[in-house]
């Protein structure tokens, strides 16, 4: 039996009521529910919900059954990738939407003279390997006027990353973080892809307001087992400690030593040269979008509907402002990449926020820089949103609307995933400042799991049924067609 089926025979049994009489109430073949019961059989989504309504489930209830049910077609790795990919837009619509109050005070003993400690500490065993990291970074973090961390380490040492990222938020300190990333697939089949999982930590640190986070990375290709390796496999350096780390997180030295620290500082800027940046902050339309570049995109996660479809020449040359600097340069690009995104991406997949779509409506405002883009006018918005409305009515383009219920969404994150490269934009305020950042992944396995997400977003709980989608549209159209 599947954990799925032990499940629904916990519930049956629970109900008090007989598979016959379930069968009948909930015009379900008794043979099928005897059969789903003893995992022989997968419930339809029509006998999943009639027999969900016969036994009188909670919603959370409902929940934990879909769960078991999509692990059960999807296999354990599929179904936690996905989990992670919602909760890492989770973690970016929280970080992006509320500001968080710097009111946390750490006191830990800080010591009085750094020649105090012993000059070489050598640990066994995962438990005091991470204790001996977090008393060091803590040191660092508490005790240092401005505290910087340089990590070259891999993504599944995750919990480093998850133990800077809670001492950070909300503290008073600002630090300065450098690393060297890397996306080595590891882990079992039936566990989740251990780099979404850092994934999440690695955006949530970028995202917080104390924190200067500047990331190179490391591309693993399929098959590629050899690492950069610069005096050790793996290292921290805190202001005055080196801590090398083993492979396997086993085993951990911590180094007290002038001479070896600066080795160590050499190696880093030398790690760093052989990488390339992974999170980019930038004002640079041409850097953040890619516009030099000509690519094939499956899917396009963002917070209004594609409108690069409907962008004529003339609309492009009068939505830059003329005092651009590089007005001709960015409108001549931004023509060249529409006209090939027009001919080469018909295909897409495109996934977009009512709620946003309603701001445009209201604002006539881009999530582009506000000195680069001027806002739309009423007709044009107008004009726009018909063209989406009718495509998505006659299935003209695969374009789908957030179900804003079940998933947490906003303007701050777009997500491109092209055949070799998942490509992420943010763009957010911080401190009355408009922020745009760049984080592109081109290793394999989560370049595959996030296709594999979007490509399930349609039959998924997570977007709106299309009637839906064209019924939220047409009433923002009359809304705005009164004010003409």
């Amino acid at each position: 039996m599947t954990q799925f089926s032990k499940k629904i025979t916990e519930l049956i049994e629970a109900s008090g009521e007989t598979i016959q009489f379930l069968a009948e109430m909930g015009k379900i073949n008794r043979t099928t529910l005897q059969q789903i019961k003893t995992g022989e059989r997968l419930p339809t989504k029509k006998v999943f919900d009639n027999l969900s309504k016969v036994l009188r489930l909670s919603s959370a209830e409902v929940e934990e059954l879909q769960a078991l049910l999509e692990i059960i077609q999807v296999g354990e790795r599929t179904y936690y990738n996905r989990q992670n990919i919602v909760e890492l837009i989770a973690i970016i619509y929280e970080l992006t939407t509320y500001q968080i109050s710097f009111s946390k005070e750490i006191k830990i003993r800080c010591e009085a003279a750094t020649d105090e400690r012993e000059k070489i500490q050598i640990i066994s065993g995962t438990g005091p390997v991470l204790a001996l990291i977090e008393s060091s970074v803590d040191q660092e973090l508490f005790c240092r006027e401005c505290p910087h961390l340089k990590l070259a380490i891999p993504s599944h040492f995750e919990a480093v990353y998850q133990h800077i990222f809670q001492q950070m938020m909300g503290s008073q300190k600002h630090l300065t973080l450098q690393d060297v990333q890397s996306f080595p697939e590891t882990g079992e089949e039936t566990a989740a892809d251990p780099g979404l999982g850092a994934l999440k930590t690695l955006i949530g640190l970028t995202l917080l307001d104390n924190v200067t986070y500047r990331s190179n990375y490391y591309h693993h290709s399929v098959g590629d087992t050899q690492e950069i390796n610069v005096l050790f496999p793996y290292f921290i350096l805190t202001s005055v400690d080196v801590i090398t780390v083993s492979r396997d997180f086993s085993r951990a030295i911590r180094y007290r030593d002038p001479e070896l620290f600066k080795l160590y500082q050499t190696g880093f800027v030398t790690i760093l040269q052989q990488t390339e940046p992974f999170i980019e902050e930038s004002r640079d339309l041409f850097a953040i979008y890619s516009l030099d570049s000509s690519y094939r995109i499956r899917q396009v996660v963002e917070p209004l509907p594609c409108f690069a479809y409907y962008a004529t020449h003339e609309l492009v040359a009068d939505k830059v402002r003329k005092d651009f600097p590089f007005y001709e340069q960015l409108v001549t690009a931004t023509n060249r990449f529409y006209d090939y995104f027009k001919q080469e991406n018909r295909a897409m997949i495109n996934i977009f926020s009512l709620k946003n779509l309603a701001a445009f409506m209201e604002n006539g405002n881009m999530y582009f820089p506000e000195e680069v883009c001027e806002p739309f006018t009423p007709a044009e918005r107008l004009m726009l949103i018909k063209r989406v409305r009718d495509d998505i009515h006659v299935d003209a383009r695969k374009t789908y609307a957030f179900n804003e219920d079940k998933i947490a969404f906003n303007s701050a994150v777009e997500f491109v995933n092209q055949a070799t490269l998942v490509h992420l934009i943010l763009h957010y305020e911080k401190a009355g400042q408009q922020v745009f950042k760049t984080i592109k992944l081109k290793e394999e396995n989560i370049v595959a799991a996030f296709d594999d997400f979007f490509r399930s977003l349609p039959d998924s709980p997570y977007v709106l049924p299309k009637e839906t989608t064209v019924a939220a549209m047409d009433q923002l159209i009359h809304k705005y067609e009164d004010r003409l």
